[in-house]
């Protein structure tokens, strides 16, 4: 009987042969046999680049290289008893591999020793199940043996365990029987239960805003869910660059204060975007921050836009966290005109709003705008009117990227109930529900189908529905909507000869685009569009379509969106195809 202990070292290194990034080994001139297509693969992926042979010297060394990488990643899965040959020859000089793979070695049931004083029963059983890449009989991968031991450290520390620490491990080849026995040293430490937050430095933030990060009950039992919340929350703030965390010494009342350390972030940012489409012409949009305003990682934003249909100047002040945990009150005020083909419209606007910051998989948004609006160039309808109106905004978003949608999906359902006074009085609300799909498959999820649909309509409570401001009511087409049309084009146009205002009482729109990434930063995409605004039910099959293809190229942070769609109802549409630049998916 043959029996190998292996320490950690040994573990780390034929894990590491593992973990080697793939080089191009198609350059690789050493011939590999015995063994599969994948596992050929996987070992070509870790030899490095080497000419061919002019030697038997080289074929030699070439070959012995080969074989030491190629033994180290094959104990790394398991194959202890393998054999390697080389076979190297000098006329002509080439190098080759014969690989006899033998038994797979499997692993015996993994045992746990606590050093210091043992963690409770339910800690000690959570330990013992993560071992499950270890279990008995499963193939004995020294990847398996890591992270097996991750998974027990981390179990220990969802438990409340915070200090938590591996220790040496032993792992023992027996070459009789083929199997391998794994013993983990672990020391659990003493169960951690938390106290308040302190910032450092302390001179960044105002004490009350650091206490309101607080997600835990004084004395609440340790979990890393809580310090990666605390983590995520500061730092979305914009605050701060860089937050890490810690625990420090017990407190008289046996609690652990937690210290985030923090780096600010730049006090003032800049951000300047663009976009183009032949539809709808182009936009520039400026924003300057001011960070950090009075110490609760608030913000004051100065914004302006201006692009050929659309012109505007905003300023608003941002309170992260100010109404819960995850929710931004916001102030502001803007004043602004938009020149669409159905209407002209200038306005100015007061708004206050409590937003669920993006992150929240169950967010709940709510606020109140008050507006004074003129219109012209409309057909009828009301020129002037002072409009206030209430939000409130459920949404559901399971998506990782807000700009780059992969797997997912977003459900939002908004409710806006409004007064509208001046040329005519009336209440009314809508309703607008929206639902998006995302599903990536393939190798490294090379391919994402997209589709959305989204649905909404507007109800006088009192007074005609026709006075509804041209703004309020409901248009499809443009770069968000049904590309290949103008934006806000798509819509009953016999109101415009019936001297009514423009826009629907109701809207359908729906998207299914399929995006391709072919390389590291460009990919393709191709798309169906529709949609239709109307004021009868009966008439929402009328959709007018849109198809097209597209380019996108990964800057990192979001794509760059280059669309070209072809309207198929020409009769809606200006021109033949319509070109769209902009930054982030379409949906």
């Amino acid at each position: 009987m043959r029996v190998n202990s292996i320490g950690p070292a040994a573990v780390v290194a034929a894990l590491g042969v593992v973990a080697t990034p793939s080089l191009a080994w198609a350059r690789s001139p050493v011939v590999i046999e015995g063994v599969d297509h994948d596992m050929r693969d996987a070992i070509m992926a870790l030899l490095p680049d080497r000419d061919p042979p002019t030697s038997l010297f080289d074929a030699e060394r070439i070959s012995e290289e080969a074989a030491a990488r190629a033994t180290a990643y094959l104990r790394s899965e398991g194959y202890y008893a393998a054999e390697v040959a080389t076979d190297a020859t000098e006329t002509p000089p080439s190098a080759r591999l014969v690989i006899t793979l033998g038994e797979r070695f499997t692993f015996s049931n993994p045992q746990i020793v606590f050093d210091g004083d043992a963690p409770d029963a339910s800690a000690i059983n959570a330990a013992h199940a993560a071992l499950n890449h270890v279990s008995t009989n499963a193939p004995a991968r020294a990847a398996d043996v890591l992270e097996a031991e991750g998974a027990a450290l981390l179990a220990l520390q969802n438990l409340g365990y915070a200090d938590a620490v591996a220790g040496e491990r032993r792992v023992v080849v027996d070459h009789a029987t083929g199997r391998v026995n794994v013993e983990y040293h672990l020391n659990a430490g003493t169960l951690a239960h938390l106290g308040r937050v302190l910032a450092q430095p302390n001179t960044l933030f105002r004490a009350h805003f650091v206490s309101s990060l607080q997600n835990w009950e004084d004395g609440a039992v340790y979990r890393p869910s809580s310090i990666t919340r605390l983590r995520r929350d500061i730092v979305s703030t914009g605050a701060v660059s860089v937050a890490t965390t810690h625990l420090a010494p017990p407190s008289a009342d046996g609690t652990r204060d937690v210290i985030i350390d923090v780096e600010p972030a730049h006090r003032n940012a800049y951000e300047l975007g663009f976009s183009y489409s032949t539809t709808d012409g182009a936009g520039v949009e400026g924003e300057w921050t001011r960070r950090n305003l009075t110490g609760h990682a608030d913000s004051l934003t100065l914004n302006a836009t201006v692009a050929e249909m659309q012109q505007s100047l905003g300023i608003e002040w941002a309170q992260p966290h100010a109404a819960g945990l995850g929710h931004t009150v916001r102030y502001g005020a803007t004043v602004g005109r938009e020149d669409l083909d159905a209407y002209t419209h200038d306005s100015v606007a007061l708004y206050a709003s409590v937003d669920a910051m993006p992150r929240i998989r169950l967010g709940r948004s709510y606020g109140a705008r008050l507006s004074v609006d003129h219109y012209d160039n409309l057909a009828g309808g009301v020129q002037d009117a002072i409009v206030l109106s209430g939000f409130g905004d459920l949404r559901n978003d399971s998506t990782e990227a807000s700009l780059d949608p992969r797997d997912g999906s977003i459900v939002d359902l908004r409710i806006e109930p409004s007064v509208s006074t001046g040329d005519e009085t009336l209440g009314f609300v809508r309703g607008i529900a929206d639902a998006r799909i995302y599903e990536s498959f393939g190798d490294h999820d090379a391919i994402t189908l997209a589709a959305r649909i989204k649905a909404g309509w507007l109800e006088a409570l009192a007074g005609d529905p026709n006075d509804v401001p041209a703004d309020r009511r409901f248009y499809a087409g443009g770069g968000g909507s049904v590309r290949g049309y103008t934006y806000n084009s798509i819509y009953p146009h016999e109101r415009d000869a019936l001297g009514l205002a423009p826009g629907g009482q109701g809207l359908v729109e729906g998207s299914v685009e399929a995006r391709w990434r072919f390389s590291p930063h460009w990919g393709a995409a191709a798309f169906v569009d529709g949609g239709s605004a109307f004021d009868n039910w009966s008439d929402a099959g009328d959709v007018r379509w849109g198809v097209g293809a597209g380019i996108r190229y990964d800057l990192g942070f979001a794509p760059l969106r280059f669309d070209i769609a072809v309207p198929l109802d020409r009769d809606e549409a200006k021109d033949d195809f319509a070109l769209y630049i902009s930054l982030g998916q379409a949906f």
